[in-house]
């Protein structure tokens, strides 16, 4: 058992450390201190990422700081209550429980209940170690993350992909196409299509979808300096749809945005494909992200056969 002496010590670190405690805005500058904790995480999530935290900044008011050597990150958005994120970095019981401890303490300050959302399954055991009697577990099926095999996507091989290759044999036969990898000289065209996107799904009526064009129009400014690849597929002389990932971990690929002309059957499992194809085959799996509790993205999703489901939760601390 601890003695006095100790815990007084470790109370003090504390205090010092919740005076100090500064949250920052994120920019295009710290993308290299941020992915130098992700890189410690090797993190399974699609939102871990700085080009997720970059171009979503904005709409969920993301702030970070540094908290005994790992990452901190909360989101403050405008129309929800704040919450956290699973700690950053090289994260054992010691330092994950004194960082939650000083992130419980700076939530209670300011008269907000702690929360993490988004947490991976593979975080729960630390929670219920450190702060079983204090915790509300929930399964976040909305946010749970879609991965499959590479090889799957690819090849779309076997019955039950059949109606993918179907979709795929028709669009060659109909269009001329052709695969472009996305640079600075045609980031103009992508902007194009996702104008499109957004007039066909009336985004100034809602905002949820306008504000994707926003964040992926961050990305496309800052595709360079953030490290992503995209693509571009051309149909008959136009380009019709576009895609954008980035390596999520040492063996899983992440797509971050992915849209097309709708009105051109087979093109959305076509840039799929051939995104898989070019970029991917190296990755064992690929990370298509969420379905946001839409059933038509849920149905999608399913549809390719994920070889797991990466399960999310929110924890609250009562």
């Amino acid at each position: 058992m601890e003695n006095s002496s100790e815990l007084l010590k470790v109370s003090e670190l504390d205090l010092e450390i919740r005076m100090e405690l500064k949250f920052k805005e994120i920019s295009i500058n710290d993308k290299d201190y941020i992915n130098s904790f992700l890189k410690l995480s090797n993190p399974e999530i699609s939102e871990l990422t700085f080009a997720n935290m970059f171009m979503w900044r904005n709409f969920y008011n993301f702030r970070f700081v540094e908290i005994n050597g790992l990452l901190c990150l909360i989101s403050m958005p405008e129309k929800a209550r704040p919450y956290a994120f699973i700690p950053i970095g090289n994260v054992n019981s010691g330092n994950f429980r004194e960082a939650l401890q000083i992130m419980k303490e700076f939530f209670r300050e300011n008269n907000w209940s702690l929360v993490f959302n988004r947490v991976p399954e593979s975080f729960i055991t630390l929670f219920n170690e450190n702060f079983q009697n204090d915790i509300e577990i929930e399964y976040d099926n909305n946010n749970s993350d879609y991965v499959y095999y590479s090889k799957d996507l690819i090849t779309l091989s076997g019955k039950k992909y059949d109606g993918k290759r179907n979709h795929i044999h028709k669009l060659k036969k109909q269009y001329e196409y052709s695969y472009e990898k996305l640079d600075s000289s045609n980031i103009h065209e992508c902007k194009r299509i996702m104008d499109e996107w957004c007039a066909e799904k009336n985004c100034e009526e809602h905002g949820s979808n306008y504000c994707e064009k926003k964040a992926n129009t961050e990305l496309l400014d800052n595709l360079e300096k953030i490290g992503c690849k995209g693509a571009l597929i051309n149909v008959n002389g136009r380009f019709e749809a576009f895609t954008i990932g980035e390596m999520l971990n040492n063996n899983t690929a992440v797509i971050h945005v992915e849209k097309a002309n709708s009105k051109i059957n087979g093109l959305y499992t076509f840039v799929n494909q051939q995104f898989c194809e070019n970029e991917w085959h190296s990755a064992e799996y690929i990370n298509r992200e969420q379905d946001l509790g839409i059933e038509g993205i849920r149905r999608a999703k399913l549809s390719y056969h994920p070889a797991k489901i990466i399960k999310k939760y929110s924890v609250i601390f009562k």
